[in-house]
């Protein structure tokens, strides 16, 4: 998942888990991550997002550790938290941690900066309906709405779905809308930017080839 280049995919979202520079040390509370996950995890119940937080080193002269690892420390419980590629990671909603206060440990005392990104989950067919494939707009401005007022407005609303493909092929999506197909081709990025249109949710959708991300497009 390319976080940084595609801003209206995973959207640096600095109201709902403050991007922040740790101190030195290797645990941080857990209660300071819930503080803004707990809402926002109450506020998609059909788990239509994916909140990542991506870790990047707090000075841009160094590199991450090729061994760093995340878990969370619940007293004598350990649980690892698992890091993609791009060292990114979705964290539970557990009040029960909070209640524990437990923290979630790294590896190493570097300083590290944490950012956060929004993405839809991914289609698990290429026919589906118009609502499965567009749960991540209404998600998403659920979302923002649960993070109070400045969340509101500094976010940009989502005005659709961006969907992306591996663009060295041409992909299609079809929408059999009441009337008259909608068709839709990626542009030479490998993306298709689907309107949302709530009137549209129970028609079919057909997509040429599964996509390799999808989420909320303002």
């Amino acid at each position: 998942m390319r976080h940084a280049r595609f801003a209206a995919l995973t959207l640096s979202l600095l109201a709902l888990v403050s991007a922040h520079a740790e101190e030195p040390g290797t645990d941080r509370p857990y209660a300071d991550y819930y503080k803004q996950l707990g809402p926002a995890k109450a506020a998609d119940p059909e788990d239509a997002l994916r909140i990542l937080m991506c870790l990047e080193p707090a000075s841009k002269s160094d590199a991450l550790p090729a061994d760093l690892a995340l878990e969370i420390r619940d007293g004598d419980h350990r649980m690892p938290i698992p890091l993609d590629a791009k060292h990114c990671f979705e964290l539970p909603a557990n009040p029960e941690w909070v209640e524990h206060k437990a923290v979630l440990h790294k590896n190493t005392a570097m300083k590290l900066r944490a950012g956060v990104g929004i993405s839809g989950r991914l289609p698990k067919s290429t026919s589906l309906s118009y609502a499965e494939l567009t749960a991540s707009v209404p998600a998403y401005q659920r979302v923002i709405a649960s993070q109070g007022l400045l969340a509101r407005m500094v976010m940009p609303a989502a005005k659709g779905v961006q969907i992306e493909f591996e663009p060295t092929v041409t992909q299609s999506l079809v929408v059999h809308a009441p009337g008259s197909d909608q068709r839709y081709a990626t542009d030479a990025k490998g993306e298709i930017h689907l309107p949302y249109d709530p009137a549209l949710a129970n028609a079919r959708v057909e997509l040429s080839a599964m996509p390799k991300e999808i989420g909320p497009d303002s």
